[in-house]
């Protein structure tokens, strides 16, 4: 089997990079600092040919909306894809999810964004489950399985890749590993569109992997760093500074924007800004409820495609 589809990646930074007191406590004022002397840089979506080697048994779950049933087909325990029916897209989505997401949630997150019209151009999707530690120390997402199916597919031009809060660290890991491939790397030059949304940028972890390189830079066609701006209450998310700090580190391949957002959040709630990049309406309004920010899409909370790329081709 063979795609010819582009390729969108959503990356999801670490679902909380400098949690609210009692949450990861221990971690929190080490996160912060590397988000703050670093710049930053949810769902994957890839259009996928063949299973590769090693790839577990596909099993299927439908996910219902009102013009598509989406069909989740689990890759792996921590890697899942989908299909629009017509099967005749050419763009291929990525995403990334916050720390500690389910890959579950952040399917229902990919399902309503597929919904909207600003991503009729996506045909293929993959979605990956958030970090299960802030800093993504264990590297447990099947990232080089991905690669590998990747790199089998030739037709695939053109990517999106999406990440949010913690899910930035696995997202440059990712685009990291894509830029080692000299085919890939070749294939995919000016081809990537990446938006990081409200995440980290990954400098100064161990391993120097999950920053991205400047191989992966030059993959960037355009990239976005996104941070939340409340027209109410003149908050911002918390990670609004290290998406200025990454603009000004990478001026030539990623701007910062403030997406106004009228959120409900309570006035200086970072963490429940930090979620108005998923839900327009975040549940709770002090911090992050990410079992429903990321599942419970409703009319008055409907999801967040304000940092969408303009062209529904992802360009």
């Amino acid at each position: 089997m063979t795609i010819s589809h582009a390729v969108y990646i959503v990356i999801t930074l670490p679902q909380h990079i400098g949690f609210p007191e009692g949450v990861i406590k221990e971690n929190k004022q080490g996160l912060q600092g590397v988000m703050c002397r670093t710049f930053s840089g949810v769902l994957l979506w890839i259009v996928m040919g063949a299973c590769a080697p090693g790839v577990e048994a596909i099993t299927e779950r439908k996910v219902n909306s009102p013009t598509q049933h989406w069909v989740w087909r689990t890759l792996d325990p921590l890697w899942s894809e989908t299909q629009r029916n017509s099967g005749e897209g050419s763009v291929m989505l990525v995403l990334f999810p916050g720390y500690s997401v389910k890959r579950e949630w952040a399917e229902q997150w990919a399902s309503e964004l597929l919904r909207q019209p600003v991503a009729s151009a996506v045909d293929l999707a993959w979605i990956f489950a958030g970090p299960r530690s802030v800093f993504y120390q264990q590297r447990e997402l099947p990232i080089v399985a991905s690669i590998d199916r990747l790199r089998k597919d030739q037709s695939i031009r053109r990517v999106v890749l999406v990440a949010h809060s913690s899910g930035s660290f696995p997202a440059h890991q990712w685009l990291n590993l894509v830029a080692d491939d000299k085919r890939l790397r070749a294939r995919l030059s000016n081809a990537v569109t990446y938006i990081n949304l409200d995440g980290g940028s990954g400098e100064g972890l161990e391993g120097d992997d999950l920053a991205l390189g400047q191989s992966a830079l030059e993959l960037i066609a355009r990239g976005r760093a996104v941070a939340a701006h409340d027209r109410v209450t003149g908050s911002r998310s918390s990670n609004h500074a290290d998406m200025l700090a990454t603009e000004a580190r990478y001026p030539e391949r990623i701007q910062y924007v403030a997406l106004d957002v009228d959120s409900g959040c309570a006035e200086g709630a970072g963490w429940c800004l930090h979620d108005a990049l998923i839900i327009q309406r975040p549940y709770n309004t002090h911090t992050f409820d990410l079992r429903r920010d990321y599942t419970d899409f409703t009319r008055d909370r409907p999801v967040n495609t304000g940092w969408w790329p303009a062209a529904t081709d992802g360009r």
